[in-house]
C-alpha cells in the first residue's frame, strides 16, 4: 500500500479513475489519489467500459496513485484474468517502490508486466 505520508512531496489528491481506449484493442487507465474498497467499483465499471469496447491489453499508471488496498488489489487480479483469456496482458506503469512492495508481498508481480517508476530503484 502506498501512503502520500510515507512518500515525500506527495500530496493526497482527489480520487480519479480515468480510462480511455488508446487502440481498437488497448486500454489506458489512470490511477489517481486512493483507491479502496469505496472507489474499486469505480476501477471496475471502467475496466468493463474498456473490455465491452474491445480491450485485450491494459496500461495502468501508478503515477498519481497515492494509496490501494485488497480492493484494488482484486480488482487489478480480475483484470489480469479478462485480459488473459482475451490473450493480451496487464502492464502497471510508474510503480513506486512502496506499490511494488505490496505487490511483491501480495505474490502478484509474476502476473503483471512492471515498469517501476524512473526515480525508484529495484530492491529485490
Amino acid at each position: 500500500m502506498t501512503d502520500s505520508e510515507e512518500r515525500p512531496g506527495a500530496a493526497a489528491a482527489p480520487t480519479v479513475v480515468r480510462a480511455e481506449l488508446i487502440s481498437d484493442n488497448e486500454g489506458h487507465v489512470t490511477l489517481t489519489g486512493e483507491v479502496d474498497h469505496g472507489i474499486a467499483p469505480e476501477l471496475d465499471a471502467a475496466l468493463d467500459k474498456l473490455f465491452s469496447a474491445g480491450a485485450r491489453r491494459l496500461v495502468i499508471d501508478f503515477s498519481r496513485l497515492s494509496f490501494f488496498d485488497s480492493a484494488c488489489i482484486s480488482a487489478l487480479v480480475r483484470a489480469h484474468r479478462t485480459v488473459n483469456e482475451r490473450g493480451g496482458a496487464v502492464r502497471l506503469v510508474n510503480v513506486d517502490r512502496f506499490a511494488y512492495r505490496v505487490l511483491q508481498i501480495a505474490g502478484l508481480v509474476p502476473l503483471f508486466d512492471i515498469h517501476r517508476a524512473a526515480d525508484d530503484e529495484p530492491d529485490d
